[in-house]
């Protein structure tokens, strides 16, 4: 039903659910190409009266002539109410497996949600949310933020599929608000502070030692 639309945005691979991902960073590129001159053109017009300046002197003045509702913070009920776990067979020690990493998730965001930042360098519940999806805010149009989802996977076969490596971090993609937790490094708590903490730290890449 799609299909037109995908490849108007430049995609030519073939359409299937494997290459999910690839189509959509395709769109994504395809509507941000077309945005960034939309939005030159605007801020030209915004520079004849003015409004550039205006906006840089008082952003906040200005915030809500193009935003519209409030910038919110997210908290971690909120980051917990979006999640939609991916869980194996019910009744099966993998299913028991995966609820309890998710009860590390909530134990690990309310923790560091209530240390509140004590440090500069403190991780904060708004950095893992940006981490995920790539923004560190609650969605801001009542439409989006009902849609909201956190899609969590879980991955058991990584020393199968990889051989004998000690230690693998949670892969994400923004695109799809997918995060995959490497289920044979996260048995206690600890583990999964530890390898959440570097994750959300040090996203820049993700390496198997």
């Amino acid at each position: 039903m799609w299909a037109d639309e995908i490849v108007s945005c430049g995609y030519t691979n073939q359409i299937k659910m494997d290459s999910k991902e690839s189509m959509i960073r395709a769109i994504v590129l395809h509507s941000t190409t077309r945005l960034i001159p939309m939005l030159q053109q605007l801020r030209k017009g915004m520079e004849l009266y003015g409004l550039v300046n205006l906006m840089a002197v008082n952003p906040e003045a200005c915030h809500s002539l193009f935003v519209p509702g409030k910038i919110l913070k997210p908290d971690a009920d909120f980051i917990m109410m979006s999640c939609q776990p991916h869980f194996s067979e019910k009744g099966t020690s993998r299913e028991r497996t995966e609820r309890k990493i998710i009860h590390f998730l909530q134990d690990f965001l309310q923790e560091i949600e209530a240390s509140g930042g004590e440090k500069p360098e403190s991780l904060a519940v708004q950095h893992v949310l940006q981490w995920i999806t790539s923004q560190s805010h609650v969605p801001i149009l009542p439409d989006e933020k009902r849609h909201f989802k956190i899609t969590c996977k879980f991955d058991h076969e990584c020393k199968e599929r990889l051989g004998d490596h000690s230690i693998c971090y949670p892969v994400v993609s923004a695109y799809t608000c997918t995060v995959t937790f490497p289920v044979q490094h996260l048995d206690t708590y600890t583990m999964f502070k530890t390898i959440m903490s570097a994750a959300v730290r040090y996203s820049g890449g993700f390496h198997r030692v």
